[in-house]
């Protein structure tokens, strides 16, 4: 049924795109940007205290989305993104991938820019990427991208643009910045987002419009440190806190970075012709002083602040604008939904992701009724969660025993309010003993924030949704491989994180 509602949708959406604003299109330049750890409270639509006006235009004129989730962490994230399959299916469920870790995204996937190619899009990958380098085939230049300029591994630091291992060597300091596959002269005075937007508008100033074009925008903010130019910071002079006006200080400028980019979309004639998506990779988390209010905990938990993130879509096909939409939708529909605006029938029969184009389009609900947060067989955090409906279900570990966060709680609520946390850096975090096995039942209409486990109350609803769940356990598929391996060490390349095997 779900891929017959696929197709449906898929041929209404292409019959959309060859009449967008009455103009012949081919296919619509499509710009994603993905936001690293931003919370749903940190974004101008949600919090009037953030100050994102590009983007709260930008929504205005568009559809912001109120239902939109995401992975826990930012690499399952990533990995449903670029596949458009639950992580559960393809091994890349548990966590984020460290840098000497030996697994990546299963090369047996065909990733979303590998999909657009083939239709003649031009391809680029700016920021980072986050799946894997082990080995060659897993960077992003084997996985369909025509040009990458970022990082290959998780988090930089903002000027040297280097990053510590805290498993296999604490002390060793690599450094990760690379253009396609050369490694870009070391650099410690440009602030990386200002060198990672410059190269986005470089490459849409050089790109020739009559050719599609696809730039995956992975910024990486506000997730790291509390470096920012002080420019940005001058924009809370009132704001007390100094981690919390750095904070807010590196989400403007994710919003000057947007505009940056679509002033090069209009500069270039593009624009009119250009689909703009802007996602957060998951909630925030604790170390980086961001809010997931109103909602329950931080990033990677099973919990709603986790992966209820702000999102919101720009372009011709949006035609009923300046709203915003309730309906439910998942990371691995952007994945359908961008192949859909491409106007390309996907060749899997068995992807999650669902075709949001009419939703989109014209405001339509949402085809997803259900959705799977995550499974998890880690014997460290063997957690699983499931909507359907509005009804929520967790069993296991809601937490993903990572480390820099401080989550005991189970039972009781946690609002996580900034102003009182004080926050250390991830090696003076110590990780919490994981919780006992746990069953949590939440109506999220009328319980959002998650305060009110109804599990004890309606134990036929909790076996309907748990019956529901094992049968996703079918297709659980083992972890990718996460063994940590010292050859990696970036000693071994001249003091770079490089493919080692």
């Amino acid at each position: 049924m779900k891929s017959a509602l696929i197709v449906a949708a898929t041929v209404g959406a292409i019959a959309v795109i060859l009449s967008m604003q009455g103009r012949k299109v081919k296919r619509p330049h499509i710009v994603l940007i993905l936001a690293d750890d931003l919370g749903w409270n940190d974004i101008g639509w949600n919090n009037p205290n953030v100050k994102t006006p590009h983007l709260n235009t930008l929504g205005q004129n568009g559809v912001i989305f109120n239902q939109t989730y995401v992975q826990p962490v930012c690499t399952p994230t990533r990995a449903a993104l670029m596949t458009g399959y639950y992580p559960f299916r393809t091994g890349m469920q548990h966590g984020i991938i460290w840098r000497f870790m030996k697994g990546g995204l299963p090369l047996k996937f065909k990733t979303l820019p590998e999909k657009l190619k083939e239709v003649g899009y031009l391809t680029h990958l700016v920021g980072k990427w986050h799946l894997g380098y082990s080995k060659l085939d897993y960077t992003p230049l084997k996985r369909g991208f025509d040009s990458f300029f970022g990082h290959l591994g998780g988090m930089i630091s903002n000027y040297g643009k280097t990053a510590k291992d805290i498993f296999v060597k604490e002390t060793n300091v690599g450094y990760d910045l690379r253009d396609n596959t050369g490694v870009v002269q070391k650099d410690n005075k440009t602030y990386s987002t200002l060198l990672y937007t410059e190269r986005a508008v470089d490459i849409i100033s050089k790109h020739h419009p009559e050719y599609p074009l696809f730039l995956y925008f992975a910024i990486d903010q506000p997730a790291k440190g509390f470096q920012v130019p002080s420019k940005y910071e001058d924009l809370y002079p009132n704001m007390e806190n100094q981690n919390i006006r750095r904070y807010y200080a590196k989400v403007s400028l994710v919003d000057e970075a947007v505009r940056n980019l679509t002033s090069a979309l209009k500069s270039r004639g593009m624009w009119e012709d250009t689909m703009l998506i802007f996602i957060s990779d998951n909630g925030a988390l604790i170390v980086t002083q961001g809010s997931n209010l109103p909602f329950r905990a931080l990033g990677s938990t099973l919990f709603e602040g986790a992966v209820r993130v702000p999102a919101m879509i720009h372009g011709p096909l949006v035609k009923q604008k300046g709203y915003v939409h309730d309906g439910l939708n998942h990371i691995t529909d952007w994945h359908t939904t961008i192949l859909s605006m491409a106007g390309i029938t996907p060749a899997e029969s068995d992807l999650d992701g669902m075709d949001i184009v009419d939703m989109i389009a014209n405001g339509s609900p949402s085809p997803r009724k259900e959705f799977v947060y995550n499974i998890d067989q880690f014997e460290m955090s063997p957690g699983a969660a499931i909507r359907v409906g509005d009804w929520k279900l967790i069993t296991g570990n809601p937490n993903m025993n990572y480390p820099g966060q401080v989550l005991s709680e189970v039972d009781g609520w946690l609002p996580v309010d900034r102003e009182v946390i004080k926050p250390k850096g991830v090696l003076d975090m110590k990780v919490p003993t994981p919780p006992a096995n746990v069953t949590l039942l939440f109506n999220l209409k009328d319980d959002p924030e998650e305060r009110h486990d109804l599990s004890h109350k309606l134990p036929m609803k909790v076996e309907e949704l748990r019956r529901k769940l094992d049968e996703y356990r079918k297709d659980v598929v083992p972890l990718i491989d996460t063994t940590l391996d010292p050859k990696a060490d970036p000693d071994n390349f001249d003091g770079v994180f490089s493919p080692w095997l």
